[in-house]
C-alpha cells in the first residue's frame, strides 16, 4: 500500500512539473464527466429515481388499451380492480388511483388562486403507507361512492407558502371552487404527490363532488408483494382484463392492463412507450462525448510517453520491471482523472441546476428536482476511474515497451521511434472522428425533424390567436350569472381594435386538460363490445373560424340552428365509425348520454393531445348545451396584431367585468404549442444533440490537430532531407494534409456506417425524417470534413516553413 501511495506522490509531482498537460488533460476529462453526470441526475431524476413512499421500487402503473384499435395508453380503473381481489391478491399488497387537475383555492376572502389538485381512492394514502406532517390523511372511509364529502389535506408546500405553517389550519374552512371544504391534515414534507415534475397543493376525496367520478379512468397504481414476480402481476392484470371483458362486454372487450414500472410511466402512461428507448438513447450519446474526450486524453498520454520514453528507460535499466512502469502511468492517468472529476462534478451540478430551471410556457407548476444525491455522486466518481483506466491502459502498455539496450545504442535526445505509437494515435483519431459523425447524425435528424414538425398540420391555424383561462367557480357563480359573464365579456372582446373573432373552449389543443368518452356508434353490429374511446370538447358556435379549423362537411354550431344533441366529429372519427359513407345524420351515444347524438358536421383531423400522436377520434359538443356556465372555460381570440399586445386590454376588460377573477395561462396559441405536450421535447432533444455534437467536433478537432502537428514535429528531420533533395513545399503540404485528411476520412466511413445502424433506434423520435436521411448523412461528412482540413491547415503550414540546413543541423 505504502508504494501506491509513493506512486501517486510521484504521478502528483510529474504533472506540477507539466502544467500545460494537466490542465489540457483534467479539463478534457472534466468536460466528459461533467456531461455525463449532469445527463445521469436528469435520468436519475425522470426515470430511476422511486417515489419516496413504502416499497417504491416495487410501484407500478396499470396501464389500459386497445391495441386493435390503435388507442392511446392511459390508466386503468381502480374501482374497476378492485372489485377483484381474488385475481389481485396474489401478486400485489395494494391497489390505489389519483387523478390530476386544476381548481382554484381561497386561503381567506378574496385570495384566490389556481392550484394543482390531486384526487384521490380511500386506499390512495394507506396505500402509500404516508404519514401526516398535521392531522390526518384521506381514507377509506373518506371517499365512498355516492358521498360527497367536504374535506381537504394540503400539500406541505401549500401549508408553508399559503398558510404561513400554521398548526391551526387543521379544521379551517377554505373555498375550493366556490364551495366550503374543510382541512383536516397536511402531507408530508418529502411527499408531492405521485404525478411526476409537480408538486400537488391540494388533495381531495374522489367523490369531493356531486357527481365524480366524471372520468372512468384514472391513474392507477399497484404494489407487487415483496415474494412475487412481475411475470406473476401481469399474470393477474391479464386475469382481471379477461373478468372485465365477461363481466362488461361492451366497455372492456379487446381491452388490455399492462404493468409498466411506475419510473418509466412518467408524466403519463402513453410516455411509457418510448421512456426508456430515450433514456438509452441519451446515455449513448453523452458516452460519445465522453468517449472522444478520453480518446483525447490517450492521445497526449501517448505523445507523453514518447517524450519520456528516456526516463523509462532508465528505470527499467535500473531493474524496474515493466508492470511497475505501467502501474506508475496507470496511476498517473488516474490522478488526472480524479482531477477531472473533482472538476467535472461541480460543472454536473451547475448544468443540473441550470437545467432545472427550464420552464414550460404558461402556468403550470413544474417541479424538478435534478439534484447530485449520492447515486449520481457514485456514478460520478465511477465514470471518472473507469475513464481513467480506459484512457491510461493503452498508452501505459505501449510507452512500457522500451528496448534498452536500443535506446542506449541510439544514445540520442529521444531515442529510436515507435511507429506503433503513431498507429495507436490514428487509431484513436479515426475513433474521434467515428463518434463525431455520429452525434453529428444525431443532431441533424433531430434539427430537420424539428423543422418538419413545425410545418405539421395541426387541424388549426395558431397564428394570430391568443388564449386567455379563466374558471369562475372560484367566484361561486351561479349558472345564470355565470352565462350573462360570458356573454358580456365576448360582446366588449369583439369591439377591441384588432380583433377578427372570439369563441371560447372547454379545453385547449395540446394542452394539459384532455378528456375521453366510450363511443357507440348507432345501428353498427361492429360496435358491440367495441366502444373505441373519443376525445371531445366544449366549443362555442365560433369556435371553428376562430381557430381555423375547415368543416369539410356539414356545418359548425349555431346558436339559433342547433337542437339539442348535436355534435361536429373530426374526419377520423367518421372514417373509423363509417367508413366510405357520409357521416351527417349519422348517430352515436357515449356512457352517460341521455340519448343519440346526431353528427351535424365533420371537421378535419388534428391535434388534440399530443403534437406527435396518430390521427384520433375527436367529438366537439355545442358548449351552451353541455356547460352550466360556472365552469372552466379559455378565451380564444383571433387577432391582426401580435397576440401579446391585445393580452393587457383583453384583460382589463375581464377585471372590469369581475374584477377578482384569476386568469392563467395567458399566451399565444404559438407559445402554447412549445409546451411538454407540443414541441418542447424535439426542441430539446435537436439542442441537447447539437451542442453534445459541438462538444465532440471540438475535442476531436483538438486532437487532430495535435496527432498531426505532433507527426510533423517527430518528422522534422524527413522533411527537412525531402526539401533539400528538391522537394517543393507544395508537396510537403499535401504529404501533411494527406496524412491528416486519410485519418478523417476513414473516420467518416466507419463513422457513417455506425450511424447508419444507430439511426433506426431514433426512429421513434423523429417526425418528418427517415432516419437514414441522405441530406443529414452528407451534410455532416462535408461539415465534419472541412472543419479536419482547417485543423490541418496549420500544421502543413508550418511543416513547410522548415529549413531544410536548420533541421539537419538539429539533428
Amino acid at each position: 500500500m505504502s508504494t501506491i501511495w509513493q506512486d501517486i506522490a510521484v504521478a502528483v509531482r510529474l504533472l506540477r512539473r507539466t502544467p500545460a498537460f494537466a490542465m489540457a488533460a483534467a479539463l478534457t476529462l472534466a468536460l466528459g464527466v461533467g456531461v455525463n453526470t449532469a445527463v445521469f441526475s436528469v435520468i436519475n431524476a425522470v426515470m430511476l429515481k422511486p417515489l419516496p413512499v413504502a416499497g417504491g421500487d416495487r410501484l407500478f402503473a396499470v396501464v389500459q388499451e386497445r391495441p386493435a384499435a390503435g388507442e392511446a395508453r392511459h390508466g386503468a380503473s381502480a374501482p374497476d380492480l378492485s372489485r377483484y381481489p381474488s385475481l389481485v391478491a396474489p401478486a400485489f399488497d395494494g391497489i390505489a388511483g389519483y387523478d390530476v387537475g386544476f381548481v382554484t383555492m381561497a386561503p381567506r376572502p378574496r385570495d384566490a388562486s389556481r392550484v394543482l389538485v390531486t384526487w384521490v381512492t380511500g386506499s390512495y394514502f394507506p396505500f402509500l403507507e404516508v404519514q401526516p406532517s398535521l392531522g390526518r390523511l384521506l381514507g377509506e372511509r373518506d371517499v365512498v361512492a355516492g358521498k360527497v364529502n367536504p374535506i381537504a389535506v394540503l400539500g406541505y408546500s401549500s401549508w408553508q407558502q399559503r398558510f404561513g405553517g400554521d398548526p391551526a389550519v387543521v379544521g379551517r374552512q377554505i373555498a375550493v371552487n366556490g364551495r366550503q371544504l374543510t382541512v383536516v391534515g397536511v402531507a408530508p414534507k418529502t411527499f408531492r404527490g405521485t404525478f411526476a415534475f409537480t408538486d400537488s397543493e391540494l388533495y381531495l376525496p374522489m367523490t369531493w363532488e356531486q357527481g365524480w367520478p366524471r372520468l372512468r379512468t384514472q391513474h392507477t397504481l399497484a404494489r407487487l408483494r415483496p415474494a412475487a414476480t412481475l411475470q406473476q402481476g401481469q399474470a393477474a392484470m391479464h386475469a382481471v382484463a379477461r373478468q372485465l371483458a365477461r363481466d362488461e362486454p361492451d366497455d372492456y372487450t379487446d381491452v388490455r392492463l399492462t404493468l409498466v414500472p411506475e419510473r418509466l410511466a412518467r408524466p403519463e402512461e402513453e410516455f411509457s412507450r418510448f421512456n426508456s428507448r430515450a433514456g438509452v438513447v441519451t446515455f449513448a450519446l453523452v458516452a460519445l462525448v465522453l468517449m472522444v474526450a478520453g480518446m483525447n486524453v490517450a492521445n497526449l498520454l501517448l505523445s507523453r510517453g514518447q517524450d519520456r520514453r528516456r526516463e523509462l528507460a532508465i528505470r527499467a535499466a535500473l531493474g524496474a520491471g515493466r508492470a511497475r512502469l505501467v502501474r506508475q502511468l496507470l496511476i498517473e492517468s488516474l490522478v488526472l482523472a480524479a482531477i477531472g472529476g473533482a472538476v467535472g462534478v461541480p460543472l454536473a451540478r451547475w448544468t443540473a441546476s441550470w437545467m432545472a430551471t427550464i420552464r414550460l410556457p404558461g402556468d403550470k407548476p413544474i417541479y424538478l428536482d435534478f439534484q447530485l444525491d449520492t447515486h449520481v455522486l457514485l456514478y460520478a466518481v465511477a465514470v471518472a476511474v473507469l475513464t481513467g483506466l480506459a484512457v491510461g491502459l493503452a498508452p501505459a502498455f505501449q510507452s512500457t515497451r522500451v528496448d534498452v539496450n536500443a535506446f542506449l545504442r541510439e544514445g540520442g535526445r529521444t531515442g529510436p521511434r515507435a511507429p506503433g505509437r503513431a498507429r495507436i494515435r490514428g487509431l484513436l483519431i479515426v475513433a474521434q472522428m467515428s463518434a463525431c459523425v455520429v452525434l453529428l447524425v444525431a443532431a441533424g435528424l433531430f434539427t430537420r425533424s424539428l423543422r418538419e414538425s413545425e410545418r405539421i398540420q395541426l387541424g388549426f391555424d395558431p397564428q394570430g390567436v391568443l388564449n386567455v383561462s379563466m374558471d369562475v367557480q372560484q367566484l361561486a357563480f351561479d349558472e345564470a350569472r355565470g352565462r350573462a359573464f360570458f356573454e358580456r365579456l365576448e360582446e366588449r372582446v369583439r369591439t377591441l381594435p384588432g380583433v377578427d373573432d372570439v369563441a371560447f373552449a372547454y379545453n385547449v389543443p395540446l394542452g394539459y386538460i384532455r378528456l375521453s368518452e366510450d363511443v357507440e356508434v348507432a345501428g353498427d353490429p361492429r360496435s358491440a363490445g367495441r366502444r373505441p374511446m373519443a376525445g371531445v370538447n366544449w366549443v362555442s358556435p365560433g369556435y371553428f373560424r376562430t381557430m381555423g379549423i375547415r368543416i369539410l362537411e356539414g356545418r359548425g354550431f349555431s346558436t339559433d340552428r342547433d337542437p339539442p344533441g348535436v355534435a361536429v366529429v373530426n374526419r377520423q372519427f367518421a372514417t373509423v365509425a363509417w367508413p366510405g359513407q357520409s357521416a351527417i345524420g349519422r348517430r352515436f351515444r357515449t356512457e352517460g348520454a341521455d340519448g343519440w347524438i346526431e353528427v351535424i358536421g365533420v371537421s378535419e383531423t388534428g391535434k388534440y393531445d399530443y403534437v406527435f400522436e396518430d390521427p384520433q377520434p375527436y367529438i366537439y359538443y355545442p358548449l351552451d348545451q353541455w356547460a352550466t356556465g360556472a365552469d372552466l372555460r379559455t378565451l380564444h381570440v383571433r387577432t391582426r396584431q401580435p397576440p401579446e399586445r391585445l393580452a393587457p386590454a383583453v384583460e382589463r376588460v375581464i377585471k372590469d367585468l369581475a374584477p377578482d377573477l384569476a386568469l392563467f395561462d395567458v399566451m399565444s396559441m404559438e407559445r402554447a404549442l412549445g409546451g411538454g405536450l407540443g414541441f418542447f421535447l424535439v426542441r430539446t432533444a435537436a439542442m441537447f444533440a447539437s451542442i453534445l455534437g459541438l462538444l465532440a467536433v471540438t475535442l476531436a478537432v483538438v486532437g487532430l490537430y495535435g496527432v498531426v502537428a505532433y507527426a510533423v514535429g517527430q518528422r522534422t528531420r524527413e522533411f527537412g532531407v525531402r526539401m533539400a533533395l528538391g522537394a517543393a513545399r507544395a508537396d510537403i503540404a499535401r504529404l501533411v494534409l494527406g496524412h491528416g485528411l486519410s485519418l478523417v476520412s476513414a473516420g467518416i466511413v466507419v463513422g457513417m456506417a455506425a450511424s447508419l445502424f444507430a439511426s433506426r433506434f431514433l426512429t421513434r423520435f423523429l417526425f418528418g425524417v427517415p432516419p437514414h436521411d441522405l441530406f443529414t448523412f452528407a451534410t455532416v461528412a462535408l461539415l465534419l470534413g472541412a472543419v479536419a482540413l482547417f485543423a490541418c491547415t496549420i500544421p502543413a503550414w508550418r511543416a513547410t516553413s522548415v529549413d531544410p540546413a536548420t533541421a539537419l543541423r538539429d539533428e
